[in-house]
């Protein structure tokens, strides 16, 4: 190639021709390349402005140089707002300083660098945008930077989201590590109770079978059906059956063979309509003893769920002694009362002559009349037989007070039934009518009609008559002879369906130390009593269940009352 003109001139036309050629050549060249460089460059910026992701341009003091559509939908403006002004403008003042920071940076090192920036759109929100940029030189030595702009803020969000999620859960795992924590002591805790509670469970248990065991009732348990699920050592000693020998068998072994040849479902209509009826009750029953004799018993029942099945329990007590004991009682209380009866009518022996000598003598004159007219010519057989049916009246009267008396003091065996007490009243009170008389008193009736029958043996409760009525005929013999004397007798029924009896007098009435005293056995206030026949009133009436009590003023009278139940005690209905 040529390097001065001289040198042009010494060519020949040849070697300029040629020169010429290669100039033209070269210009050729150099056309195609500028055409590829325009073409290259024309994609270039449609790519810049096509590009889904904001990129634009800024000089070394951060003026926006180009800019493409994506960075300017992304700050909101337009782009003639855009073009030749600075970019911190946009940029959010809590980054501004590292803004600048980082442009100087790129500029210093011409390295690509990131930056997360807030930027402020048009509209006044801020987004996140992540930044990465690069600095260059140019042709004409200046520095130019190229940044490209990221919107972040969705992810941003959604890392603050999830990191308030994440934070969230980081909250509620150590909050539920502590509830689990204390959860865990609060487990071992009950554990340790439960085992504790088990342990003292296990020494409860000895101790109850030690106290059941020591037991004298028999402590029999069964279920629903009737089989014996357990039992106590008193059990064995009340039915001489060991525990191996009921444990897992049917209740009715243990009961009368009466109860146990009733058809099949008796026990198991005995267990759900009996049982309910009478649990917490105390009832007299008998048992089957292993020899097959028959053993008196109380017995109380009580229900109790466990394990989710029903079982039942039955408290018996063998009472076979008290049976005895109270056999005995009632004998020797009947003796007594025997012995009462006897002094009674010993009393009462000038009013019952009396009353026996009225039908005699009435026989005697009925009988002297009809001997007359026998003796007539032509008796008149119609009256005689009238004469004779009179005295035969009058003679069934005697005979029948005599009977009376006989049944009232013969010794005898106790015979209970359903009485009218107000017939009975009557019945007793018959044989003082000659006392009345005598002694000039008052006898008054007040009886409840349509009382109640009551349960008693009707010779004892006769004989308490007697013995209070008697004893308000003596009170009445002390008044003074013109005294105005009566005595009455009052039944009725009182809130609790008894029958009260009242025998009431206007005589002298107790003083305070006779009050205190009265029913003790062997005080009387009789010159010749022998005190035993209010205390044994008041047994017989106990022993039917009743009370005896008394109200007394001096100078006013006395009242002596006693109480009878109308219906059958459950003792004696068992019995029955």
């Amino acid at each position: 190639m040529l390097s001065k003109p001289d040198d042009i001139a010494r060519m020949s036309s040849a070697e300029l021709q040629k020169l010429l050629f290669e100039f033209q050549a070269r210009q050729l060249e150099l056309e195609i390349q500028n055409q590829e460089l325009r073409a290259t460059l024309g994609c270039h910026e449609h790519l810049f402005e096509k590009s889904p992701i904001g990129c634009l341009t800024l000089d070394r003091e951060g003026a926006v140089q180009s800019i493409n559509n994506t960075a300017i939908n992304l700050l909101g403006y337009a782009k003639q707002d855009i073009d030749g002004a600075f970019l911190a403008d946009h940029v959010h003042p809590s980054d501004k300083t590292a803004y600048d920071r980082y442009l100087e940076k790129l500029a210093d090192t011409l390295t690509t660098q990131a930056l997360t920036l807030k930027l402020n759109r048009s509209n006044g929100k801020i987004i996140d945008v992540e930044c990465r940029g690069s600095a260059g030189i140019t042709d004409d030595k200046q520095t130019l930077i190229c940044l490209v702009l990221n919107d972040i803020t969705e992810h941003k969000q959604s890392e603050k989201k999830l990191s308030g999620l994440i934070e969230q859960l980081e909250n509620k795992i150590t909050k539920k590590s502590g509830h689990l924590t204390k959860s865990n002591r609060i487990l071992k805790k009950t554990i340790d109770e439960l085992n504790y509670s088990r342990h003292q469970l296990l020494e409860r248990e000895a101790k109850l079978n030690s106290i059941l065991n020591a037991s004298i009732e028999g402590i029999i348990v069964i279920d629903t059906v009737g089989t014996i699920v357990s039992v106590n050592a008193a059990v064995e000693n009340i039915f001489g059956y060991s525990a191996e020998e009921l444990i897992g068998y049917s209740v009715n072994q243990l009961m009368p063979i009466s109860i146990r040849k009733k058809h099949d479902n008796y026990l198991r209509k005995y267990l759900h309509i009996f049982i309910s009826k009478t649990i917490g009750q105390i009832r007299e029953v008998e048992g089957l003893h292993k020899d097959g004799s028959l053993v008196p018993l109380d017995m109380t029942i009580a229900e109790f769920p466990l394990d989710g099945a029903q079982y039942y329990s039955g408290i018996v007590r063998d009472v076979s002694a008290r049976k005895l004991q109270e056999r005995q009682e009632k004998e020797h209380l009947e003796k007594l009362a025997h012995v009462t009866r006897l002094g009674l009518m010993g009393e009462m022996a000038s009013g019952i002559a009396h009353e026996v000598n009225q039908p005699l003598s009435a026989v005697v004159n009925y009988t002297q009349v009809c001997l007359r007219f026998i003796q007539n010519e032509n008796p008149d057989l119609e009256k005689i037989g009238e004469i004779m049916h009179k005295a035969n009246q009058q003679a069934l009267k005697a005979g029948q007070i005599i009977h009376s008396m006989r049944e009232f003091v013969k010794p005898r065996k106790i015979h209970r039934s359903t009485v009218d007490i107000n017939a009975l009243i009557y019945d007793a009170i018959s044989i003082f009518e000659s006392d009345f008389k005598q002694h000039l008193v008052a006898m008054l009736f007040d009886l409840t009609k349509n009382l109640p029958h009551v349960y008693i043996d009707q010779v004892q409760i006769e004989q308490v008559i007697l013995n209070l009525v008697k004893n308000s005929i003596d009170a009445l013999k002390e008044l003074p002879q013109f005294t105005q004397r009566q005595l009455s007798i009052e039944t009725s029924l009182d809130d609790l369906n008894y029958v009260v009896v009242r025998v009431k007098d206007n005589g002298s009435g107790l003083t305070p130390l006779q009050r205190e005293k009265i029913l003790t056995p062997f005080f009387t206030t009789k010159v010749s009593g022998m005190g035993m026949g209010l205390s044994i009133s008041r047994s017989l009436v106990e022993a039917h269940h009743g009370t005896l009590h008394f109200n007394s003023k001096e100078d006013k009278g006395t009242t002596f009352y006693f109480t009878l139940p109308t219906e059958i005690p459950a003792n004696a209905r068992n019995k029955a």
